[in-house]
């Protein structure tokens, strides 16, 4: 946090200064500069300010005491007396000369702190949301900027209302030019949050799907709080191909709404697409504008995402040639394509599934070049609430317009799944496992060369196991995904 003080903290959250010396000066104290925010005490590091934060099962503050041993300040919604029960921990805190800024929810406070840094950050923000695809877009997007300019983006995962204050509160500690955060939600009034700590003046919503249905209860309330997403400042951009963002044509409250996609009406469209073995081809089309572009990867949704990627560049008036040369060398963080050394072809998309993103794999795996056969590996998919097995039915009956020849599922939901596939696709050969090793030791034995495996579940399912987490297919704790 890039010469943000204790003195800056206090007032972005309008909390009381305590020193455990018991000074009554802030003196230096309030010039101290603060490195990071941690709200994890076991990663704390030396002069991070620690948020302790109240969760479901645990309170942050239990853990205070100790973090205080390297952190240079921290943020407290208790007193000292309830900190530092003992007249013990009370003299240690005393002796170390311990800094705290009683705030009144320490949550909020988090918040303030990033969005007081955010407003320190003049370059345009980029905010992605969406049901599906939003890491890939975030990337998309950096990719195609980085032709021109350097680029900040949410660093990891910290996409949350816990994680968006860290990724804003690091805007300052390097030069960039832009910067991609990528906001994530799964309950209702998370977005308005998000958006009060990113504050982005462009932002991009990819999908309205059916991910964490269980808590917004229809597509609907999904839709209105992503759209939550633009104030009256943003530009908002969204996919013209969602009938449920279409909908939402001359609706949507933003300073300007754009759509791009492959629809012909959509401002920014991709037209004259062709498949090759390891890429997708097209032709970005903006107005009288026509740039080619070549991506190393395939899926209609990445061609989407490479879409509105090039048209954000083109909307800050960036050079386009250098954007899309840019993205002939755009790597997925999630997705990763990998030939084995039996030379079957594996797709680790593990990190998480739904039925959208689900699809759309199926897609990518439907367009993959092969000789030899394609196989998709699918497991359970959760938070879809009280319409969970229509889902997961819906998913299977995309079967019929893919060309699978093999599928295997792994939990009790994905037989759903299984089950209408090989009913839309009676020549599917279908095999229902009770876990991931006999799904695993069967792939081992039936895999030939040339074959092309897809793996997607829920994170809950633990497909990554086999892979050691997103993409290394390398065999983490036995599974033999790695003797393909």
């Amino acid at each position: 946090m890039k010469h943000i003080t204790v003195r800056d903290i206090v007032k972005a959250t309008e909390g009381t200064l305590i020193l455990m010396n018991g000074s009554d000066e802030e003196g230096e104290i309030g010039e101290r500069i603060l490195k990071d925010i941690c709200i994890d005490s076991r990663i704390i590091s030396e002069g991070d300010l620690f948020i302790p934060l109240l969760g479901e099962n645990v309170d942050g503050h239990k853990y205070l005491p100790e973090a205080m041993k390297t952190a240079a300040a921290a943020l407290t919604s208790k007193k000292p007396e309830e900190l530092y029960p003992t007249p013990e921990a009370m003299e240690e805190a005393k002796k170390r000369g311990d800094v705290l800024i009683l705030v009144e929810d320490t949550e909020k406070a988090e918040q303030d702190v990033g969005a007081y840094i955010r407003m320190q950050y003049e370059p345009p923000v980029i905010g992605v949301t969406g049901s599906v695809g939003k890491t890939t877009t975030r990337r998309m997007i950096v990719t195609a900027l980085s032709g021109t300019r350097e680029v900040y983006e949410t660093p990891g995962n910290y996409n949350s209302r816990y994680g968006i204050p860290i990724a804003t509160s690091r805007m300052l500690d390097q030069p960039s030019e832009a910067a991609v955060l990528e906001m994530g939600i799964d309950r209702i009034g998370e977005m308005d949050i998000l958006r009060y700590v990113a504050r982005p003046e462009i932002a991009v919503v990819t999908m309205i799907g059916t991910c964490h249905m269980e808590y917004f209860g229809d597509q609907e309330t999904i839709r209105e709080q992503k759209l939550l997403c633009a104030s009256k400042d943003t530009v908002l951009f969204l996919n013209g191909d969602d009938p449920m963002l279409w909908e939402m044509k001359g609706k949507a409250e933003a300073k300007e709404v754009l759509y791009y996609g492959f629809n012909p009406e959509a401002e920014y469209r991709a037209e004259e697409v062709s498949v090759g073995d390891t890429h997708v081809r097209f032709v970005y089309c903006h107005g009288d504008v026509k740039v080619p572009v070549e991506l190393p990867v395939l899926g209609d949704h990445n061609v989407r995402n490479a879409v509105v990627a090039m048209a954000i560049c083109d909307y800050l008036g960036l050079d386009l040639d250098q954007s899309a040369k840019a993205l002939e060398d755009f790597r997925p963080m999630r997705q990763i394509t990998k030939r084995m050394p039996g030379g079957t072809v594996v797709i680790d998309d593990t990190y998480n599934a739904s039925p959208d993103s689900m699809k759309a794999l199926l897609s990518v795996l439907n367009d993959y070049p092969t000789e030899g056969s394609r196989w998709a590996v699918l497991g359970d998919m959760f938070e879809l609430g009280a319409t969970e097995l229509e889902q997961h039915a819906g998913v299977g009956d995309t079967f019929a317009q893919v060309n699978v020849d093999h599928l295997i599922t792994v939990g009790e939901r994905a037989k759903v799944l299984g089950q209408h596939a090989a009913s839309a696709k009676p020549e599917l050969d279908y095999h229902a496992m009770d876990s991931l090793e006999a799904a695993a030791e069967y792939l081992k034995e039936q895999l030939a060369p040339e074959d092309v495996v897809v793996l997607k579940a829920s994170h809950g399912m633990h497909f990554d196991r086999g892979t050691a987490g997103t993409g290394g297919c390398g065999g983490a704790e036995g599974l033999p995904w790695n003797a393909f």
